[in-house]
């Protein structure tokens, strides 16, 4: 499974409206004017998908290696909405309604069921309106051309200490206000780069979009525990 912090830091910077309410002097004004915006335009939506990549780049145990051997990318979808959220990534689906969060394994045919517990590492989309109140660092790292389309490079970090990340790079298209990259730095040496290659605002969600029903999987094994 991937690690839970990697995911929802993903979601949280589909949807954050936190990052320019840190106020603390030290932050870059055009930095956080940027972000209000992109902020200011996810949260207008009801809900949004979005297809990405994620490229986990591991600390080497030998220089020598080669970077491919501790490199691993894999494919996804993420339905968000507002606390509500549906993750589905190599052969594992995620649904959590807010309260609850199933863990299907296709493979396994098997289904975990916990209550949804938030902790620092671990959040859900719903606490990202909160977050300023621990507030981020915050500065453009650079602005440069990515298949010829203009982006600036926002490097953010956290206040907290207690964290297992200990800063995210921000990657914000500038004609279209919106994430197109985001990179977690782990403490562990571990990167988590996060290539958004789709977004779709306003989708149609069902009332299976974020709960899991036992119905539609046939023989399904159920762990409760909750």
């Amino acid at each position: 499974m991937i690690k839970p912090i990697t995911v929802f830091l993903f979601l949280a910077l589909l949807a954050s409206n936190s990052f320019a309410q840190t106020q603390n002097p030290a932050n870059d004004t055009e930095a956080a004017s940027m972000l209000q915006k992109v902020s200011e335009k996810y949260k207008a939506y009801k809900n949004i998908s979005a297809e990405f990549k994620l490229v986990i780049q591991m600390p080497k145990l030998k220089p020598e290696e080669s970077d491919s051997k501790y490199t691993d990318t894999l494919k996804g979808k993420v339905l968000l909405e507002q606390a509500k959220f549906n993750i589905n990534i190599k052969d594992q689906q995620i649904f959590c309604d807010g309260k609850n969060i199933w863990t299907y394994t296709p493979v396994d045919r098997e289904v975990q069921v916990n209550y949804f517990e938030e902790t620092n590492d671990v959040f859900s989309p719903s606490k990202i309106f909160s977050l300023y109140k621990e507030g981020y660092l915050y500065q453009i790292k650079e602005k440069k051309a990515v298949n010829g389309k203009n982006v600036t490079v926002i490097e953010m970090a956290p206040s907290g200490k207690k964290l297992s990340y200990f800063k995210i790079d921000v990657t914000i298209d500038d004609a279209s206000q919106q994430i197109t990259e985001s990179r977690i730095y782990e403490k562990n040496g571990t990167r988590y780069i996060y290539k958004l290659t789709k977004q779709t605002p306003n989708t149609t969600t069902g009332a299976d979009s974020f709960t899991f029903d036992t119905k539609n999987y046939p023989g399904v094994k159920v762990v409760d525990l909750r």
